[in-house]
């Protein structure tokens, strides 16, 4: 199944569920210099990194396979699209729809682990202006260890199909292949206070997963419930996300 086909069905709790990104990676992109030239958005999804860009003064060109993300960022964004600062494309990391020397900016979060990388960074050299970068972003809760991660972890291992071994992020040996120019790494935390509801949402926008139409989805849920039942305080949990951030060059 493509990466597109994998989020069918799954746009409204992507939107509802996912983590946002800190605002303190914005002001840092901000403060390089790295927004005014126009940003290309690629695996935009439902718009969530698209909107610390455009907060932060980005002209922003949203890239987006999947038909019902797009239409999500499309509605979601709309003052941005009819005030000209956020365009929304049919494309992929292979084939953007975008011009030539475009953009002084490429940036993929929680996408680039999808990316074939040869034809993807021959795309984005078609795209970038002379001297643009490059920034890949994942949202990521595994590696920090406190109780409730390690948990949540317990739980989804257990209806989790054909899950990667390193499921939101490229392994770092990796990046080299789609960084190939050099690139440097910042982190943020990024914690992320979930009710009940919200819970079971980021479970069911996880491609590797059962959604709401899976048989496995009710057996799902109940662990989840007793897992908030044993963990909520003041009718939440929270899942210790951090930011991880990779700025780099094509050559």
């Amino acid at each position: 199944m493509s990466a597109p086909d994998r989020f069918l069905g799954r746009a409204d709790v992507y939107a509802q569920a996912r983590p946002s990104y800190p605002d303190a990676l914005g002001a840092w992109l901000a403060e390089r210099g790295l927004l005014p030239g126009g940003v290309a958005d690629v695996g935009a999804g439902t718009g969530l990194f698209t909107r610390l860009l455009l907060a932060h003064g980005a002209q922003v060109h949203a890239v987006e396979p999947n038909p019902e993300m797009r239409a999500q960022l499309a509605a979601g964004l709309a003052e941005a699209v009819a005030a000209g600062r956020l365009t929304v494309h049919d494309g992929t990391s292979e084939a953007t729809d975008l011009p030539d020397a475009s953009v002084s900016l490429v940036t993929a979060a929680q996408a680039a682990h999808w990316f074939a990388p040869a034809p993807t960074v021959r795309e984005f050299r078609r795209i970038l202006r002379p001297g643009g970068h490059v920034l890949l972003v994942w949202n990521d809760w595994r590696g920090e260890a406190v109780p409730f991660n390690r948990a949540y972890g317990e739980v989804v291992m257990k209806f989790a199909e054909g899950m990667p071994e390193v499921v939101t992020r490229v392994p770092d040996a990796e990046l080299p292949q789609l960084l190939p120019g050099g690139f440097e790494q910042v982190t943020f935390g990024n914690p992320l206070s979930l009710t009940r509801e919200r819970l079971h949402a980021l479970a069911a926008s996880v491609s590797y997963l059962p959604s709401p139409s899976d048989a496995a989805y009710p057996a799902m849920v109940r662990e989840l419930n007793a897992l908030f039942d044993a963990s909520q305080q003041g009718g939440a949990v929270t899942l210790a996300y951090r930011t991880h951030a990779y700025l780099g060059r094509l050559a």
